[in-house]
């Protein structure tokens, strides 16, 4: 096996990813273990190998829409009488509508 200096594996790293070969086939035209090329390059790159494969989560975005129900405010007074409102009416509304003097 020949040894690298790290120069020498950044300029492989780079070689590969500019040859647009997958790293199996790379490496086998430059005599180079991919399982260790894959080791030296995450040793010594880290976090910051550029990966081909994108993960694709398994979950799905939802929007649940809102329902009118769930837009309104419904007061009831008693059995008989019940008033529905917007939740976009202000409180200080609500509140004097409630207070206001019955006749």
């Amino acid at each position: 096996m020949q040894r690298r200096s790290h120069a020498q594996w950044h300029a492989l790293f780079q070689a590969q990813q500019a040859s647009g070969q997958s790293m199996a086939v790379f490496c086998q035209a430059h005599g180079v273990c991919p399982k260790y090329f894959s080791l030296r390059r995450r040793q010594l790159l880290g976090d910051a190998v550029p990966s081909k494969v994108t993960a694709i989560s398994p979950f799905v975005p939802v929007a649940v829409p809102r329902s009118v129900e769930a837009m309104a405010l419904e007061v009831r007074f008693g059995d008989s009488l019940q008033l529905r409102v917007p939740t976009s009416v202000a409180p200080q509304w609500l509140a004097e509508l409630l207070h206001a003097p019955r006749n």
